[in-house]
């Protein structure tokens, strides 16, 4: 069973600002966080989401189970990831 990681238009428009570098950087983390995403993500608190680290940057995961996809969400410095709109 492996995990199918899909990224939200937010976190590719984000993605495009922070340069080519950094995307491949999200990729290679994310192709590592599939192989085991509970093991490698945060869970965090009061919410049913999941936290990984990249730099002074922070990415939040949704992970739906039933379908094994892992949703990434929001990709932000860590000063903004967290704000609520």
């Amino acid at each position: 069973m492996e995990w199918n990681v899909i990224y939200s238009d937010n976190v590719i428009a984000d993605l495009d600002k922070l340069g080519e570098d950094f995307a491949k950087k999200v990729i290679e983390k994310m192709d590592e966080i599939k192989l085991d995403p509970y093991k490698q993500l945060d869970k965090m608190k009061g919410i049913p989401l999941y936290k990984f680290r990249i730099g002074n940057h922070r990415g939040i995961v949704q992970i739906i189970n039933e379908k094994l996809i892992l949703h990434v969400v929001k990709i932000k410095h860590r000063s903004q990831v967290y704000k609520k709109k």
